[in-house]
């Protein structure tokens, strides 16, 4: 189990199944080695706990590195669209609907959408409470930004 669990980047326990073990066998595992320092819980792009190898996880003898690198985990979205309206929230600290609509050219029926599957996803909320308060990038939502600008320089 140790040498599943990725060291460049974090995976959850989904991406960690194996097939002849349960989920909670795979979890009061992980628990074990999350106990033994050899491996660390780390917050992930879809909000759930991920798990990553740790310094001394590397150095265990039980660990066998992987001979070809794991892919990516997958990110709750990937759209470029997505990924523009994110940014100009980002860049602005925070906008209401009819801003983002005028700064990205995006009509205001397909923006309405965006923003509404935006927050159903947690990446924006409403800056305060107010009706017609604006919306900002939650925490997730700026790890998914960050995430999808890494991915889009690689």
């Amino acid at each position: 189990m140790l040498s599943a669990v990725p060291a460049e980047r974090a995976a959850d326990v989904s991406g960690l199944m194996m097939k002849p073990l349960a989920r909670c066998d795979v979890e009061r595992i992980l628990d074990g080695l999350v106990e033994g320092g050899l491996v660390e819980i780390v917050g992930s792009p879809s909000g759930a706990p991920a798990f990553r190898l740790t310094a001394a996880g590397l150095e265990h003898p039980q660990y066998v590195p992987p001979k070809r690198p794991l892919p990516p985990s997958r990110l709750p979205v990937r759209s470029g669209r997505v990924r523009l309206v994110l940014q100009t929230i980002a860049d602005a600290g925070a906008l209401r609907i009819k801003e983002v609509k005028t700064l990205t050219k995006i009509p205001p029926k397909s923006i309405n959408a965006l923003m509404q599957y935006l927050k159903r996803k947690r990446l924006v909320a409403k800056a305060g409470l107010e009706f017609d308060a604006p919306y900002s990038l939650t925490e997730q939502g700026r790890a998914v930004l960050t995430e999808m600008t890494l991915r889009r320089a690689a």
